[in-house]
């Protein structure tokens, strides 16, 4: 099987999770349903060459998984921000674009104790804004549409929390 077809094919299963996640108010289950979604995203950019969006979704698991159950620190997030920038390192081999994922990583952990879903929602809607850069990039045509979709489906998810507060 060409493996742009198999990437692209394993990338629309990650991005229906991410829309999906998009709905979801919880913070707890945002944090576990990211990490499928992760784990199948990361597999698809291994897959289409895209190695530095691998590294981060292995190490976005081990964040989601060590912060769903514990409280953070700044030191924590400090230390899971140094753990991808320097693993990412050696994988940045076309320039600016290839931090990207780094960039929406860091965004994210920095945010992951937020109290407020909002808040959450709103550092993922940003994050997606970097990733929808980058699956351009490499082609991967299918996770930026859903990019775009999950966006969409973040602002609905504020607006649902809103409304019912």
């Amino acid at each position: 099987m060409n493996t742009v077809i198999l990437g692209n094919f394993i990338s629309l299963m990650g991005c229906l999770l991410m829309v999906v996640i998009g709905f979801l108010r919880k913070k707890e289950h945002i944090l576990a349903a990211q990490c499928f979604q992760f784990g199948l995203l990361g597999l698809a950019n291994l897959i289409l060459g895209a190695t530095s969006g691998f590294v981060s979704g292995v190490v976005g698991i081990i964040r989601n998984l060590y912060f769903s159950n514990r409280k953070s620190t700044t030191l924590l997030k400090v230390l899971f921000i140094a753990a991808q920038v320097l693993l990412s390192l050696p994988f940045v081999e076309n320039g600016l674009v290839d931090w990207f994922p780094v960039f929406a990583a860091v965004l994210f952990t920095w945010f992951i104790d937020s109290k407020s879903e909002i808040v959450i929602k709103l550092s993922i809607i940003t994050a997606q804004v970097f990733w929808m850069i980058f699956d351009l990039y490499y082609h991967n045509f299918t996770a930026m549409a859903f990019d775009i979709f999950t966006v969409l489906s973040n602002l609905t998810g504020i607006f649902m929390i809103k409304k019912q507060k």
